[in-house]
């Protein structure tokens, strides 16, 4: 709450959250009522989350070469500026161009989530990072409350023409992010003599795909992400057939956002350093089991708690997991781990996007969604598997490392005798 970095940075990410979730039910709602197809909504999240993988490992490149904040500056400006373009392409109803400046914009939106995570350590000392990190999770969960309802409430009073509406404001939020964020770029709390990590983009895979927890953190994010995300194509429908509008879509977003809230608020004063890995495991056993309840019950409103039960769990996971990364990846290498872990998270959405758009139409949203939750299901338990048997091989070669170390005096007793 004291006025300095940390709280621009927060207030900044605020600002642009909400805008963000402005477009998001704005464009899913508006080409729904446009097309009355399943299609539309899903294809409009197959191509949001397309180029974001490769914007990820770019953002997380940039981010160790450049800086995380001088980056997060430029992408944000670029943001601004296709947004706005975005939304004079939903006024006037072109499809097409509202699909291509949809992935424009969403490749720099994957940059930035790898970069925003390596600039935390940089504004706060290490013992505040995972408060940093709590009180940026606190504001984003606070804006999917805010954003989508905001959203339901104009759409549904003005109708799907305010969407081109909505998204200019979203493409304001992001200029004010990028004015807040320039007054920080002689912050650097980074040590003295740290060179820029010189390693290609790709670096980062090698390091998440070699160590257990980052790769069971990747697993985990591969599966979650792509139940959401299939979820997140199907949603308009949902909340038509047990809500009696596609614009209530908005209020199981809310859902989730006030479900983060809690969560969030919860760690706010934490001095838990990271997540372990089973913690990791029943975190996000806890975020994905809601989901798939969708398919059992037939009530709407049962629906919207489900979300807020997937929400409770899921800001734990965020909050501990990023600062596990803070604490064991080096700061000059963080920028590129995180995208190489955001690249798993982005290809599970596309894979969720994916399958909606292929089976949503000819299935119904209910099969979709339960195909979608039985690989999430089968990505969680790989990745709790494979960590276990890694530390028992571990284990038992330090135990056997131990008996010869033991054995070493006994024998030379012996030779002495």
């Amino acid at each position: 709450m004291r006025p300095g970095p940390a709280t621009r940075f927060v207030a900044g990410r605020a600002v642009s959250d909400c805008g963000d979730w402005l477009t998001t039910v704005a464009v899913a709602v508006a080409l729904y009522t446009l097309t009355r197809s399943l299609a539309a909504p899903a294809l409009a999240i197959l191509f949001r989350v397309g180029p974001r993988p490769l914007g990820s490992l770019l953002g997380g490149h940039l981010s160790d070469r450049c800086g995380p904040l001088p980056t997060l500056v430029a992408l944000n400006i670029v943001r601004a500026g296709v947004t706005a373009a975005l939304a004079v392409a939903l006024r006037a109803d072109l499809v097409p161009l509202v699909l291509t400046l949809l992935a424009v914009s969403q490749a720099a939106g994957g940059a930035a989530q790898p970069v925003g995570q390596a600039a935390i350590p940089r504004l706060v000392t290490a013992e505040g990072v995972p408060r940093l990190n709590a009180a940026v999770s606190t504001v984003d969960s606070a804006a999917l409350v805010i954003g989508p309802g905001i959203a339901a409430a104009l759409l549904g009073a003005l109708g799907t023409g305010a969407a081109g509406v909505l998204v200019g404001a979203d493409a304001l939020s992001f200029l004010a992010l990028a004015g807040l964020l320039a007054g920080l770029l002689s912050v650097d709390r980074a040590p003295a003599g740290a060179s820029p990590e010189r390693a290609g983009p790709w670096a980062g895979l090698g390091l998440v795909l070699s160590r257990p927890f980052l790769r069971q953190l990747a697993l985990a994010q591969l599966g979650v992400f792509g139940t959401i995300t299939c979820l997140q194509a199907v949603l308009p429908a949902v909340a038509s057939e047990r809500l009696g509008s596609a614009a209530a879509a908005g209020w199981v977003y809310a859902a989730v956002g006030g479900g983060n809230v809690l969560g969030a608020l919860a760690l706010l004063r934490t001095r838990h350093r990271g997540l372990g890995q089973r913690s990791l495991a029943l975190l996000t056993v806890a975020e994905l089991l809601p989901l798939g309840a969708f398919v059992l019950v037939r009530t709407g409103w049962v629906d919207v708690g489900l979300a807020a039960l997937s929400g409770v769990a899921a800001a734990p996971f965020e909050i501990l997991a990023a600062s596990e990364l803070a604490r064991t990846v080096a700061r000059e290498r963080l920028g590129q781990v995180s995208g190489a872990v955001w690249l798993f998270g982005y290809t599970g959405m596309l894979g969720g996007g994916l399958l909606a758009t292929l089976a949503a139409p000819r299935l119904g949203w209910m099969p979709t969604l339960l195909l979608a939750w039985l690989a999430g299901a089968a990505l969680l338990a790989a990745g709790w598997l494979r960590p276990r048997r890694d530390a028992i091989a571990l284990t038992g070669s330090a135990s056997a490392a131990a008996s010869v170390h033991a054995s070493l005096p006994r024998a030379r007793a012996a030779r002495q005798a």
